[in-house]
């Protein structure tokens, strides 16, 4: 059980060390985050986005702007990696030479065929995401909850534009990064957030990896391919 826990320690700490190594992403545009803890073992998190193509050099309209979220969840105690569902547990990237790649899965409700963040069956969005635009904010809106103690939490939240019609469409436009720790009794204090690294853009495209390899088994539409504005 020693060894057990000084590896854990090790792990942890590696992946603490990497959220604070690593040059910052460019936003191609402004984020704006807002996030409290709740009773119920979690947070509830608001991500904003406004699209604004010059930041990053590039011209573009883009009439929908939707995210892709990938989470992480770790059981402190043990190391296990969590998820809400089993679809998502079993898309969990693994068996990377890299500790701050594994983990990852993109974030979605059980039984969803897209891979977009709160994206309805049918195409449309539900509550949860707003999409943007050039002229209006992209809003994400996320109350992860329920997890027992010790469980560390991290999610990374990235925009992409959409539109079929779009100069930029398939791009990739943002990353940021929050996360949350649930302690003893099931506490959580507000969540820690940064405009997300550059190896958070490798963690993103093995989770859509991991997202494709499942889809056609599980009767979900696969992503296109995607590059970074």
């Amino acid at each position: 059980m020693r060894r057990r826990s000084s590896q854990l320690v090790v792990v942890l700490g590696a992946l603490f060390l990497g959220l604070n190594c690593g040059n910052p992403t460019q936003p191609c545009g402004t984020f704006n985050f807002t996030g409290a803890p709740t009773a119920s073992r979690g947070v509830d998190v608001v991500v904003n986005f406004d699209f604004d193509p010059a930041t990053c050099g590039a011209a573009c309209t883009c009439n929908t702007i939707a995210y892709i979220q990938i989470v992480r969840i770790i059981d402190r105690d043990t190391g296990n990696f969590l998820a809400p569902n089993s679809d998502q547990q079993n898309r969990i990237v693994t068996g990377d030479p890299s500790d701050t790649q594994n983990g990852w899965a993109v974030d979605r409700l059980a039984g969803r065929i897209w891979g977009y963040y709160g994206r309805n069956n049918d195409a449309t969005f539900a509550s949860t995401l707003t999409p943007g635009s050039n002229n209006a904010a992209a809003i994400l809106r996320d109350t992860p909850s329920g997890w027992p103690d010790n469980t560390w939490f991290d999610a990374v939240s990235v925009p992409v534009c959409i539109d079929s019609g779009a100069s930029c469409n398939n791009t990739l436009d943002g990353y940021y990064y929050w996360l949350f720790v649930v302690g003893a009794g099931g506490t959580t204090q507000a969540p820690f957030d940064e405009v997300g690294v550059e190896w958070m853009q490798d963690a993103l495209d093995k989770s859509v990896v991991e997202w494709n390899n499942d889809a056609l088994g599980l009767s979900k539409n696969s992503f296109p391919a995607m590059t970074r504005l």
